[in-house]
C-alpha cells in the first residue's frame, strides 16, 4: 500500500508542478496561512474565542461535505478512460490490484493533500493570530480537532454518495430527513467527539472520532460500485433535440453537449446535490449561528452572497472533463467554448434561485429582491474572475499559488463590503456596478484566452 500511496502523492505533485512550476504550487499553503491569520486576527475582536473555534470547525465540516462525494466520483474516475492521461487510479484493470485497494489509496492520498495544503496552513495562521492576541491555545490540539472534524464530514459525505450510487431514493430520503430535522443539527454537531476534543482534549474523543470516520469510510469503500460492463453503453441520440431546446444561437450544440456530458457522467443529479444542496444547507445553519454577532447585516442577503460563492463550483464541474484539445481540429475559438460554458453555468445555477425562494419561505420575502440581486451580482463576478484567471481549467490552475492569491484578493474585499452594506442603499449601486464590471472582465477574458496557447495536460 505504501508504495502505491507514495506514487500517487508524487503523481499529484508532478501533475500540478508541471502546469505552473513547483514554486507556485508550493506557495499555495502560504496563501491559506495568510488569509486564515487575517481572518482569525480580526474575527476574535468581534466574537468570543470559543464561538470562533466552533466556526472554524464548522467551516471544515462544510468543506468536507463539499469534497466528499467519492462514492459518485469513484465510478467516474475508475470507469472513464482518458486518452490524454494515464494515472494510477485508472490502472485498476492493468495492475494486479483490486479497484477497492486502489481507491482506498486514492482516498488517503486526497486526505493527505487536504491536510498539507489546507488544514495545517489554516491552523498555523489561526495559532499565530491567537498568539499575537495572547489567546492561549495548543497548536496540536487545534490541528487534531479540526482535522478530525474535516475527516468526519468527509467520511459522512463519502458514505451518502456511496448510498446514492446504490439507491438514489434512499440517499435523497436521508438528505431530506436531515432537512426536516434541521433544528437538531447544531446540537448534534456540538456533540461530535472532534469538537469536544478542542475544549476537553482526551484520547477517548480521538478514538471515537476515528471510529466514526473509519466505520463510514470502510462501509463506503467496501460497497464502492465500480462497473466494467462487457456490453457497451448505448444512449439515444438526443443531441439535436437538446440543441433545439437549448437554442442559444451558435452555442446550442456546445451547451447540449455539456448537458449530455453531465447526464452521462456518473451521478449527474448527485453532483448538484453534493456541490450545492448539502453545502447550502450547512451554510444556512453556519450563518444562523455566526450572524448573531453581526446585527447590522441581513441574513437572507448574506446567505445569497455566500450562495453565489458556492455556486461558482458549478463552473468547475462543467469544465472538468472537457478539454479544448477535443475541438482543436475545428475552426472554433477558445472564446466560443467559454461562452457556451457561461450559458450552461447560468442554466444550471438557476437551481440556486429555487434554493433562495425556499429560504425566503422560511424567514420572509421582505429581502428576497435584494438577495436575488446579490446572488446574481456575486455569482457573475466570481465567474468573471474565475474565467479571467483560469479560463477552461479552474480545477487545476487555482492550485497555482499566484493565481489563488489574485483570486482571493479580487473577491474577498468585495464580499466583505457587500456584507457590511447589506442594509444600506449603496448596496444596490454596488451590485449594479458588479454586474457591469463582470461583463467587462468576461469580454477581456475572451480576448485573453483567444490569444494564449491552450494548456495541454
Amino acid at each position: 500500500m505504501i508504495e502505491v500511496l507514495l506514487n500517487m502523492i508524487k503523481e499529484e505533485w508532478r501533475m500540478h508542478s508541471a502546469l505552473f512550476g513547483s514554486v507556485l504550487f508550493a506557495i499555495f499553503p502560504l496563501i491559506i496561512f495568510i488569509f486564515s491569520f487575517l481572518f482569525a486576527f480580526y474575527a476574535c475582536n468581534i466574537i468570543n474565542v470559543n464561538q470562533l473555534l466552533l466556526v472554524f470547525h464548522y467551516i471544515f465540516i462544510l468543506m468536507g461535505l463539499s469534497v466528499g462525494a467519492f462514492g459518485i466520483l469513484g465510478r467516474e474516475v475508475m470507469n472513464r478512460r482518458f486518452g490524454h492521461a494515464s494515472l494510477i487510479a485508472f490502472s485498476s484493470r492493468t495492475l494486479p490490484l483490486s479497484e477497492k485497494f486502489i481507491f482506498f489509496n486514492f482516498f488517503v492520498k486526497d486526505l493527505i493533500y487536504y491536510l498539507a495544503l489546507w488544514i495545517i496552513p489554516f491552523v498555523a495562521g489561526v495559532y499565530t493570530a491567537f498568539s499575537i492576541k495572547s489567546i492561549n491555545i495548543n497548536f496540536f490540539v487545534l490541528l487534531t480537532s479540526i482535522f478530525l472534524s474535516f475527516l468526519t464530514s468527509l467520511s459522512l459525505s463519502f458514505f451518502l454518495s456511496t448510498i446514492y450510487v446504490h439507491s438514489k431514493r434512499m440517499a435523497i430520503a436521508i438528505v431530506f430527513s436531515g432537512v426536516a430535522f434541521s433544528k437538531y443539527i447544531f446540537p448534534i454537531l456540538k456533540m461530535l467527539p472532534s469538537i469536544s476534543f478542542i475544549f476537553q482534549p482526551s484520547l477517548k474523543n480521538v478514538f471515537y472520532s476515528f471510529l466514526i470516520s473509519s466505520t463510514l469510510s470502510l462501509f463506503s469503500i467496501i460497497f464502492l460500485k465500480v462497473d466494467y460492463p462487457e456490453r457497451k453503453k448505448r444512449h439515444k441520440n438526443i443531441l439535436k433535440l437538446l440543441e433545439k431546446i437549448l437554442n442559444f444561437g451558435n452555442y446550442g450544440y456546445f451547451i447540449a453537449k455539456d448537458f449530455l456530458d453531465l447526464n452521462r457522467s456518473e451521478g449527474g443529479l448527485a453532483k448538484l446535490i453534493f456541490s450545492l444542496i448539502l453545502p447550502s444547507l450547512f451554510l444556512w445553519f453556519l450563518l444562523s449561528y455566526f450572524l448573531n454577532f453581526i446585527p447590522f447585516s441581513d441574513f437572507l442577503t448574506v446567505f445569497s452572497i455566500m450562495l453565489g460563492i458556492i455556486s461558482s463550483s458549478t463552473y468547475n464541474w462543467i469544465t472538468e472533463f472537457d478539454l479544448f484539445s477535443s475541438y482543436s481540429f475545428m475552426p472554433i475559438k477558445v472564446s466560443s467554448i467559454i461562452k457556451s460554458k457561461i450559458i450552461t453555468y447560468s442554466i444550471v445555477n438557476s437551481f440556486c434561485i429555487i434554493i433562495l425562494f425556499i429560504s425566503a419561505t422560511k424567514i420572509g420575502f421582505n429581502t428576497l429582491f435584494p438577495s436575488l440581486l446579490a446572488f446574481f451580482g456575486v455569482s457573475a463576478y466570481v465567474l468573471a474572475i474565475n474565467i479571467y484567471l483560469t479560463g477552461l481549467h479552474p480545477n487545476m490552475l487555482l492550485y497555482n499559488g499566484k493565481i489563488l492569491l489574485q483570486f482571493l484578493f479580487s473577491i474577498t474585499p468585495i464580499l466583505v463590503l457587500l456584507i457590511f452594506l447589506s442594509k444600506n442603499n449603496v448596496f444596490y449601486f454596488l451590485i449594479l456596478f458588479l454586474l457591469a464590471f463582470s461583463y467587462l472582465i468576461i469580454r477581456k477574458s475572451l480576448e485573453k484566452w483567444d490569444q494564449k496557447d491552450e494548456i495541454v495536460f
